[in-house]
């Protein structure tokens, strides 16, 4: 088989070739290609609880291959799930961490032990996940508060209460909600997600040898709702194009790439993301 290994903003290892056994095999690479970080959203079921209750938390990682989570909670966890965390007595700070070939993401969710005497604050947003520019609603309400002050992807003193309009969203975006108060400060953190229907890699441009790789031809696309079961794809019959807009329906797939050389033999398959098309 002739095959290049390349780590892409898809996290696409793709290797194309020949069927075994011809004569004409050769390896060729993408050079200096560049893997896209992962990413991780982490979200608590409610952000202030009375003492002794349960939260869910539920996670999604993208272009992850580990994630660990610490804080409130610890152990390697799938790069997508939820779990329940019991008996939560005192103010509590879970965090995941999501690692990639093209580096880590950090999510965190802090819920509060509700205190009849010390502050209390909750953050929400409407939705939790957008597309492409899209908006989302933060809706926040606190108790025995003096002042609240925002950071992450907002800022400036806020009111006790109240809702906020992000504006146009490009990336995913943390907000932070600080109150202050006689008994001490709480804080509450939510994260928006922002869905693209855009996969993009980039192309390889030499062989393994050094030489110019002169005869890629395109692309293959696959996708499927069960890994490593593609039951879709799409052929892009153009090596310049490295891109395309998923034209799937909403949802959550596994998506992998091939390459085509101009003889028409494809490569076999890259390792595979799981991506939601909003």
């Amino acid at each position: 088989m002739k095959y290049w290994r390349s780590l892409v903003p898809l996290l696409l290892t793709i290797s194309v070739g020949a069927c075994s056994g011809e004569s004409n095999q050769r390896t060729v690479v993408k050079n200096s290609a560049s893997a896209a970080p992962a990413s991780v959203s982490l979200f608590a079921s409610a952000t202030v609880v009375e003492p002794g209750a349960s939260v869910t938390l539920t996670w999604r990682s993208f272009n992850a291959t580990e994630c660990q989570s610490s804080g409130g909670w610890s152990g390697v966890k799938t790069l997508s799930g939820s779990q329940t965390v019991a008996n939560i007595t005192r103010d509590t700070r879970f965090r995941l961490s999501c690692s990639g070939a093209g580096g880590g993401g950090l999510a965190e969710v802090m819920v509060n032990v509700a205190n009849s005497d010390g502050p209390n604050v909750t953050l929400r947003a409407s939705p939790a996940e957008v597309a492409v520019n899209g908006t989302s609603t933060l809706t926040w309400d606190s108790a025995n508060t003096s002042t609240c002050t925002a950071g992450g992807g907002w800022s400036g003193t806020q009111p006790s209460s109240g809702d906020f309009s992000t504006g146009a969203l490009t990336e995913d975006t943390t907000y932070r909600l600080t109150c202050e108060g006689p008994g001490g400060s709480a804080v509450a953190l939510v994260t928006v997600r922002v869905l693209s229907k855009t996969i993009r890699w980039q192309a390889p441009t030499q062989n393994v040898d050094g030489s110019p790789l002169t005869d890629l031809a395109g692309f293959v696309v696959y996708w499927g709702t069960q890994s490593r079961n593609y039951t879709g794809s799409y052929t892009i019959n153009s090596p310049g194009i490295t891109r395309w807009d998923v034209t799937v329906s909403p949802g959550s797939y596994y998506f992998a790439l091939t390459a085509v050389d101009s003889d028409g033999n494809e490569s076999r398959y890259s390792n595979q993301v799981l991506k939601t098309i909003p």
